[in-house]
């Protein structure tokens, strides 16, 4: 949003920042007049925008080699200056056009890349279309409203709008997305429409609300400080947006009105125990904000949850933590780091991987001594803070094909401790946030060293793959170890709070195997083996195709695993997590006031539920969360009621009277995985017979 020749121009950024945020689009617009203090950009930011600078320039050097005729528009100048030399690019009819600048009336723009196509227009046989270069992997519905913006300025130049809009995508293995504008011009149009509407009628005053939009946006200090003197409930940890505005609505606006608000009170559809905890929550706050001292409360909890999650302590116990690089070509889990106490002191070992084969290797030397450790130390387990760990083993293993038995044994045996879930479900503390960071006040000094947080950790290896400073991965080394450490501590503080009546973690011993089960996957892994080997008794050069297939034979049973994980995952879920959980449908009760019905030899059963986002639909063959058993057929869903029925069957375990619903697991693939190897052999073979499918994978 700038002046322009005395009128007020907009951009593609300030439609995007619009509908994240209209209070900053409101502070935009004000600070024209008022000039006011933007937040710094923080260096995470920073490194952002020149790695989308640095993609954008290889995209150029791309075209560059490809011979295209390139024409770039200089970044100085006047904006009058820059439009003109971009219109004199079109009329020329320039093969491609750098950081063109078009503007027409309130609208004005930088597109990335603007190129040439062979359709008519006003400026001839040809027209252009608007190429932008993002960092993302995968395009996002802001980055087609960014180029629609341009397409619309470009159809002032050129007569007619442009057919098709691209993004080039952070990936460099994917092919740029293109997106119609017919499939989004009208819902623009609108939005277009709704914005100019709000600048030219804009509102005397505004009051932000925290959103998703905070991290990226130049007014963030502005609010926070705003929030922070108005005791904004947001400051409360563990609070969710909707139940902020359920109780502002409620007339309960800051977090010292909610410490002491009745915790019975009925506030909209907020759950009762829901209530409860924000009420406590701001309690322990609002004490600590008070006089500066900690404070913490025990929750009750039910049996092998909370405080029932943690094993006794091993002298092999292994404290996990990992670091990864999101803005490497796909992602990159460069650092495993394990803490272990030996001879009365400790001993930090870790694994690195500065490229995907370095990552591979990495990920099979930590697991490999994650599995050398708990076969010396059998009650010993791995503990490590939140998902993010697990769920990168998770990843790795399915990603590069290997370590995936040892994986499926630690998630089987349960040797790995999540401590977020103890705390969660043991203690409320009085800070902000449960980050490890939040609690590391309770049992741990403040951290030295330069890196801090994993931001940082990003920054600092990105500066390290481009300036090659050994000191730069020693910080990064020595903030992996300061987390590894924090979650030996945090483990030994939960057992000091831990009461001495509940029972210790044991895991889950794996049973005896079926015999007949054992000896099905070891067929099909001998299979699988045979048939890759088989596959590359080939000329050199028909490798990489032939490799591509022996990929393919044992797809369908890794894409299944994710759905498992998740089935069991939601076993573990507290009753409001899966009324959370948009896949669930959490909090069914039995309905008293309709009778069970008789459908031949089935049952039908109705239920109630409260309001909550949810995928189930009629016809689902749900589970119930607590034992994984069927639940029946959903044969009534009713959402603005909050009904469901569920039909079952005589020879099913009745229906509790109060459960909760998860979906079931993945389909069964065998067909599919049978017509795989049926297409392998062929290829071996040589017998042509899928010419098709060779032509597609080749």
């Amino acid at each position: 949003m700038r002046i322009h020749d005395g009128s007020l121009v907009f951009s593609a950024t300030d439609l995007v920042n619009f509908l994240g945020c209209r209070h900053a689009t409101y502070l935009d617009r004000r600070n024209l007049d008022e000039p006011m203090a933007v937040t710094q950009d923080d260096p995470m930011l920073v490194l952002l925008q020149q790695k989308g600078i640095e993609h954008e320039r290889r995209y150029l050097q791309l075209l560059n080699a490809e011979g295209r005729g390139v024409v770039e528009i200089p970044g100085e100048g006047a904006v009058s200056h820059r439009v003109a030399r971009t219109r004199e690019a079109m009329t020329a009819g320039a093969d491609v056009i750098y950081q063109g600048a078009l503007l027409d009336g309130r609208w004005h723009g930088y597109a990335d890349f603007l190129v040439r196509v062979n359709e008519p227009s006003a400026l001839g046989a040809y027209r252009y279309e608007p190429v932008d270069t993002k960092l993302a992997h995968t395009a996002k519905p802001k980055h087609a409203l960014q180029l629609y913006v341009y397409a619309k300025l470009l159809e002032n130049v050129q007569g007619v709008m442009p057919h098709q809009m691209h993004v080039v995508l952070g990936d460099k293995d994917k092919l740029p997305a293109t997106i119609r504008t017919s499939e989004v011009q009208y819902y623009f149009r609108m939005v277009l429409e709704r914005f100019e509407a709000f600048v030219d009628h804009m509102p005397k005053s505004s009051n932000a609300d925290p959103c998703n939009h905070c991290d990226q946006c130049r007014w963030r200090d502005r609010c926070e400080a705003e929030w922070e003197s108005a005791d904004h409930l947001s400051f409360v940890a563990q609070i969710t947006r909707s139940q902020r505005r359920k109780l502002e609505a409620a007339g309960v606006a800051t977090m010292a009105a909610l410490a002491t608000l009745d915790s019975r009170a009925k506030i909209g559809n907020i759950q009762v125990e829901a209530l409860k905890r924000l009420v406590s929550q701001a309690n322990l706050q609002v004490g600590k904000r008070t006089d500066g001292q900690n404070r913490f409360e025990l929750l009750g909890t039910e049996a092998g949850r909370g405080f029932g999650r943690l094993p006794a302590p091993n002298a092999g116990d292994l404290f996990f933590d990992m670091e990864g690089d999101p803005l490497f070509d796909g992602g990159l889990e460069y650092l495993f780091g394990f803490l272990q106490r030996a001879d009365g002191g400790e001993v930090f070992t870790p694994f690195w991987g500065h490229d995907r084969e370095g990552e591979k290797q990495a990920f099979e030397r930590a697991m490999d001594y994650i599995v050398a450790r708990l076969t010396k130390y059998p009650e010993a387990y791995v503990y490590h803070y939140a998902q993010y760990e697990e769920s990168a083993l998770k990843r790795l293993a399915m990603i590069h094909g290997t370590r995936e038995d040892q994986v499926d044994s630690l998630l089987r045996g349960e040797k790995l401790v999540d401590l977020y879930q103890v705390v969660r479900e043991a203690i409320r503390v009085s800070e902000p946030g449960y980050s490890i960071k939040n609690l590391e006040t309770f049992y741990m000094s403040a951290r030295v060293g330069e890196v801090k947080s994993a931001a940082t950790s990003v920054v600092v290896y990105e500066q390290w793959r481009q300036f090659g400073e050994a000191r730069m991965l020693q910080e990064i080394c020595d903030y992996n170890e300061a987390d590894c450490r924090s979650t030996l501590l945090l483990r030994d503080w939960l057992l000091s709070l831990r009461p001495s009546s509940t029972p210790w973690f044991l895991g889950t011993s794996e049973e005896a195997p079926d015999p007949d089960k054992v000896a099905k996957r070891q067929e099909a892994e001998r299979r699988a083996i045979n048939t890759r080997d088989r596959l590359l008794i080939a000329p050199t050069s028909a490798h990489p195709y032939r490799e591509l297939v022996g990929q393919l034979l044992e797809f369908h049973r890794r894409e299944a695993k994710p759905a498992w994980w998740f089935m069991f995952k939601r076993q573990e879920l507290a009753e409001d997590e899966l009324v959370d959980d948009a896949e669930c449908i959490g909090g069914v009760r039995r309905d008293p006031t309709t009778a069970v019905q008789s459908v031949k030899r089935s049952t039908v059963h109705t239920f109630t539920f409260p309001p909550q986002d949810f995928k189930l639909r009629v016809g689902d063959r749900p589970l119930r969360s607590a034992t994984l058993e069927p639940a029946g057929e959903i044969v009534l869903l009713n959402e603005e009621a909050g009904k469901i029925a569920l039909k079952i069957g005589p020879k099913a375990t009745p229906l509790e009277d109060a459960f909760s619903l998860i979906p079931g697991g993945p389909i069964d693939t065998g067909v599919l995985r049978e017509a795989v190897y049926r297409f392998a052999e062929a290829v071996i073979a040589g017998s042509g017979q899928y010419s098709a499918i060779e032509s597609i994978l080749r």
